[in-house]
């Protein structure tokens, strides 16, 4: 996901208090501005989560 790439550039993301980043989560846009996010869990890897928070997130568009 573009968020591990993100991780990996800057590892000292993952050290911030109170923070979580796992996979299943996208943003929700409207002209192209963040309005909202989906997020699933569940499946067996966070790649299959994120695969389905895009499904979801496109049926809104």
């Amino acid at each position: 996901s573009e968020l591990e790439g993100r991780l990996e550039n800057a590892p000292n993301l993952k050290d911030i208090p109170g923070t979580l980043f796992l996979g299943g989560g996208v943003p929700v846009t409207a002209d192209k501005a963040p309005i909202a996010g989906i997020g699933v869990a569940g499946a067996p890897s966070g790649t299959l989560d994120e695969k389905f928070a895009q499904a979801g997130a496109a049926a809104l568009n």
